[in-house]
């Protein structure tokens, strides 16, 4: 057809000066003249947005939303990242494929490497822990594995030389006897070559590589000592060695890298996602016999609050629900590619035929007290997203630490053991509680009051 002329290529320039159709319908019964007719309508969105299930029921802005956190999600990145050596990133443990899916997702090979896990959901409101944004977890499904994942960050150290310099670089074992060394660096985990082995234990500031600046000896020919540049981990790092490579770059430097991997189990504060931009954390974690359940005794892995659909409009995470509930009764996953033209009565019928309530309410009980729950709950499962937005790399606290020498106020920055900022806002806080000598505390004592002798002239 492509040689034949009947599908034609358009850049956005040609775009500007064509009128296109979007399906059969508007082509034959508006009457217009159209110059083209796009081959499916689900063409007119872009990778990230084509496979959103349903995502032409949705609000616009949800879908844009969705487009940029399905980067941020969690999955199989390649086939061989056992053996890359990628900076940082995230391997979900147990990805699967959706139970209703865009016809996009084939095309981009997508149920090859999936972005997430289908998961047991209903909308309620439950012991108010699910206020807002946040989300509640089944803490049994998580101890089962769910949404859990693998962490890996790569450190590199070069051995660089520099020509007509007298000082050069040697990744070594560190001799604290003979190297100036001046924190309080551990060394013990190195071997003889300077390099930790794979399977140690890493926490924050441990030593990976051992390295030293040789200089040469200075005028009266005296030795000096080598001054240690020696590689450390991150301060807020944790795990094991997964993998070192020791290897030359192109112009011949000795080359280390090491792996560090570290298991990230779901918790209070991690962040997911549906693939409708319905974002949120994890407010509260229970266990499986304090979840409500149905009659047949499933047991919800996530609860959402039911506030988050009447104002953001996401109605194909609703109907993403019901036909993947279709699906995992009827063992055929369900078509859910936008602008397909999927009928909500099909849906509802097949439901109806397998013996459950046709809009997807359910009856559930209380755990607590075993009694039936006042209203029906929407209950089904749904695929979820786990982003990259851990509390494990957020959390942050400091007691004291580094100053800035112009200002003698903290330093600021996670990475660098900064300060956490005392702004205009919190004053006023403090100020209206009337604590002056807690606001004098915080914005003086423990910030930038020092003492210094004066001598009287």
């Amino acid at each position: 057809m492509l040689a034949d002329g009947y599908i034609e290529y358009l850049d956005v320039e040609e775009e500007e000066g064509s009128f296109i159709a979007t399906d059969l319908n508007h082509l034959y019964n508006q009457k217009l003249s159209y110059t083209h007719l796009e081959i499916h309508p689900a063409m007119i969105l872009g990778v990230c947005a084509s496979v959103i299930p349903f995502g032409n029921h949705n609000q616009g802005p949800r879908n844009t939303l969705q487009s940029a956190m399905g980067k941020q999600a969690m999955a199989l990145n390649s086939t061989n990242f056992n053996i890359r050596l990628d900076t940082l990133f995230h391997i979900l443990y147990y990805p699967q494929i959706p139970l209703a899916s865009s016809k996009s997702l084939e095309f981009i090979t997508a149920k090859d490497l999936p972005i997430g896990s289908n998961g047991v959901v209903g909308i309620a409101c439950f012991t108010g822990y699910n206020q807002e944004d946040s989300i509640l977890f089944n803490q049994s499904s998580i101890e089962r594995g769910f949404m859990r994942s693998m962490f890996y960050r790569t450190y590199t150290e070069i051995e660089t030389r520099v020509e007509n310099d007298s000082s050069k670089e040697r990744i070594t074992e560190i001799n604290l006897e003979k190297v100036s060394v001046t924190d309080a660096s551990d060394f013990t985990k190195l071997d003889r070559d300077g390099i930790i082995s794979p399977e140690q234990p890493v926490v924050g500031d441990a030593v990976l590589v051992g390295k030293v600046i040789e200089f040469a000896p200075d005028i009266e020919g005296n030795e000096r000592k080598p001054k240690n540049v020696s590689l450390k981990a991150r301060r807020t790092e944790f795990g094991h060695v997964d993998t070192v490579m020791i290897s030359t770059n192109s112009k011949g430097h000795k080359i280390v890298k090491i792996r560090i991997r570290s298991k990230r189990v779901p918790q209070i504060g991690d962040k997911f996602a549906s693939r409708h931009g319905q974002k949120g954390t994890v407010g509260m974690t229970f266990r499986q016999e304090d979840l409500p359940f149905n009659i047949e005794g499933i047991i919800p892995d996530i609860i959402i609050n039911p506030h988050c659909i009447p104002s953001r409009m996401t109605i194909g995470h609703m109907i993403e629900q019901l036909s993947s509930k279709v699906a995992s009764l009827t063992g055929v996953e369900g078509n859910a590619t936008p602008f397909y033209g999927t009928s909500m009565h099909d849906i509802s019928r097949e439901l109806h035929e397998n013996g459950y309530q046709k809009l997807g309410n359910e009856v559930l009980y209380n755990p607590f007290t075993g009694l039936r729950m006042d209203n029906q709950i929407f209950f089904g499962p749904t695929f979820y997203q786990r982003l990259r937005h851990l509390v494990d790399d957020k959390m942050y606290s400091r007691h004291r630490g580094p100053i800035q020498n112009l200002t003698r106020q903290p330093t600021h920055g996670r990475s660098v053991h900064g300060g956490l900022r005392f702004g205009e806002m919190e004053r006023d806080c403090i100020l209206s509680h009337g604590t002056s000598r807690f606001l004098k505390e915080r914005t003086f004592e423990v910030s930038d009051m020092f003492r210094v002798h004066l001598q009287r002239m």
